[in-house]
């Protein structure tokens, strides 16, 4: 039976020192991420799944395998009730604004699954041409109670909440209104975002990106 246990703890603790590592990740990521990503993990593989092997089987021969899942079992939760806040970032002082424009000039040529050409290359594509930013997206810091409310305010009819700090499940309980997290500053960076509270909302084929007081 210790044996059969020994084995289970070992894949537990295996998925959660996994699952730490992975929660970093971002919340966002790009169609071209995935290929970057795929190849990237097809060489770095055998070393990482290699570390955490070792890390748990030294675990299980020094008696401490239980110790470490609940170690593992305690980030895990830490990481998901509070991920780790975005970097860099300021309440907004000077509100300004600014467009954003998400067209991409494509470098080769799309085709499909019989390789009908479906756009050529050079062509320039703007999703907002075919799928609408319907609601503003607002992105706050959590741990303020005012920018909260004021968030809140402006979802009424529609629209997502991004934290930059704080905890969306403990948001989540108290308003009733779900709360996102940009992980890893994804969002923050590709809009160039230096300041909190923030909106993004379409006009036209652009979107307009505001740094406001939180009170407009």
């Amino acid at each position: 039976m210790r044996g059969n246990y020994s084995l289970i703890s070992s894949r537990y603790l295996y998925f959660g020192l996994c699952s730490v590592l992975a929660l970093g990740a971002p919340l966002l990521v790009e169609a071209k991420s995935f290929a970057d990503l795929a190849s990237t993990f097809e060489i770095e593989e055998e070393s990482f799944l290699t570390m955490i092997q070792r890390r748990v089987e030294q675990a299980r021969v020094d008696g401490k395998l239980e110790v470490l899942e609940e170690d593992v079992k305690k980030r895990v939760k830490e990481r998901v009730i509070t991920p780790i806040p975005v970097p860099g970032l300021q309440k907004t002082y000077e509100e300004r604004s600014w467009y954003f424009d998400p067209s991409i000039t494509l470098d080769h040529d799309i085709r499909d699954h019989k390789s009908n050409l479906i756009h050529p290359k050079g062509t320039t594509l703007n999703p907002l041409s075919v799928l609408s930013w319907r609601h503003p997206m607002i992105l706050i810091d959590g741990s303020d109670e005012e920018q909260v409310s004021w968030a809140v305010s402006q979802v009424k009819s529609g629209g997502k909440i991004v934290l930059i700090k704080g905890s969306p499940i403990t948001l989540f309980r108290n308003t009733g209104q779900r709360f996102y997290f940009d992980q890893g500053g994804k969002i923050t960076q590709r809009f160039q975002i230096k300041q909190i509270p923030a909106r993004i909302t379409q006009e036209g084929q652009k979107l307009l990106i505001e740094e406001v007081r939180g009170n407009s």
